[in-house]
């Protein structure tokens, strides 16, 4: 019987401290010196891109193409995927980063192939399955989906 009481005497301790400790929020540690606000806000997500000429999808497997900048760049094995580590950076901005030319009417890839705007087919640029012809001034947001589209 008393083996029973105090089971239960130390169950309902742990119970009572759980309950206790487990909802107290965490202390915040003051600086003693004051902490400089940063003007760029760091961030870490991922957007992605492709961009097709002609019916091809064009790749982006090639060394020269892989982290070219620290705040939007891609990598292998997947170079369709942009890893985002500052927030504010446009498309153009990352597309800038890359050793070929993309604006609104004209497509200059790696190897100096040229696709432009004309009468018989335009670059096009598909944000989010949504064509966007200024896509390229805006800010890339996470999970982003851009298609340039040549045809």
């Amino acid at each position: 019987m008393q083996k029973i009481f105090f089971v239960i005497f130390l169950v309902g301790i742990v119970v009572v401290g759980l309950f206790y400790f487990g909802n107290q929020k965490p202390r915040q540690i003051q600086s003693e010196t004051p902490v400089e606000t940063q003007e760029v806000i760091q961030t870490d997500f991922t957007a992605r891109f492709e961009v097709y000429t002609n019916g091809t999808k064009r790749v982006f497997t090639a060394a020269m193409y892989h982290n070219k900048s620290q705040d939007a760049f891609i990598q292998n094995p997947d170079p369709s995927v942009i890893y985002i580590k500052k927030l504010g950076v446009t498309w153009d901005e990352f597309f800038k980063t890359l050793p070929f030319s993309l604006d609104k009417n004209c497509l200059v890839t790696g190897t100096k192939q040229t696709f432009c705007s004309g009468q018989s087919q335009r670059l096009h640029f598909l944000l989010n399955v949504v064509e966007v012809p200024d896509a390229l001034d805006l800010e890339i947001k996470p999970n982003d989906y851009l298609e340039v589209r040549f045809e």
